[in-house]
């Protein structure tokens, strides 16, 4: 089986039992459950504890190796506030979603913003070769960072956590970065042959915006254009 494990990325409020944040957390055979320790989770036998947060939820979040698959899954077991994956809200039914390499996996959204959030890693010797690296990150480092394949941004070193179709738009305006990208640009590159209209474009281009940019009111990465689309300066 392969092997991997998590890496501690945030802990908004009250920190995770025994650990340090960038601690990697090995993954084994054995399923792992996450959950903030309480009578509810007692009875579970949480293995990632976090304490000092009551918006993490008591039932577990649940991450084990599926021998039928060959692959790590994650599961959502009733989490009062949500379990997501790359941004990407879970099922609270228990269903199974596959983990891939580099996956950021949250947990407790409250008014916008992941309490917790923990990168999926598979162990460097069970990486194929053409796996990406990824990117060198400094505290210091300001500005617009990108690793494609691993699809992770990051703005003044802080990582921006992004949807499928948020990933969409912002690769192709990084594809083309200092050039303009016009609507039909856009809507062919992320929804194909589904007409989709300006308005959509549009918001999710202030969704991107939200995310990115240091100042709302005054972008500074995406530019609108007009000739009638957008441009990415990083």
């Amino acid at each position: 089986m392969a092997e991997a494990f998590l890496r501690i990325e945030r802990v908004t409020k009250g920190r995770v039992e025994g650990q340090e944040l960038w601690q990697q957390i090995p993954l084994g055979p054995d399923r792992v459950l996450i959950a903030r320790p309480g009578t509810e989770a007692e009875a579970l036998a949480p293995d990632i504890r976090i304490v000092g947060d009551d918006y993490v939820s008591r039932k577990p979040v649940e991450i084990a190796y599926s021998p039928e698959e060959k692959c790590y899954v994650i599961k959502d077991w009733g989490t009062t506030n949500g379990t997501f994956l790359n941004d990407e809200q879970l099922e609270s039914d228990g269903r199974p979603y596959v983990l891939k390499d580099f996956d950021l996996i949250g947990l407790a959204r409250v008014q916008g913003d992941m309490r917790v959030l923990l990168r999926f890693r598979l162990s460097q010797h069970t990486q194929a070769a053409s796996t990406p690296e990824e990117p060198v990150r400094s505290k210091s480092q300001k500005g617009l960072a990108v690793n494609v394949p691993a699809r992770r941004v990051f703005v003044d070193s802080r990582e921006v956590s992004l949807t499928k179709t948020e990933w969409k738009v912002f690769e192709c305006l990084y594809r083309n970065r200092g050039k303009v990208c016009t609507m039909d640009d856009l809507t062919w590159e992320v929804w194909g042959d589904e007409a989709a209209a300006p308005e959509l474009v549009a918001k999710y281009i202030q969704r991107l915006r939200d995310k990115i940019e240091p100042e709302r009111a005054r972008p500074r990465y995406i530019i609108f254009n007009p000739a009638g689309g957008y441009t990415l300066h990083p």
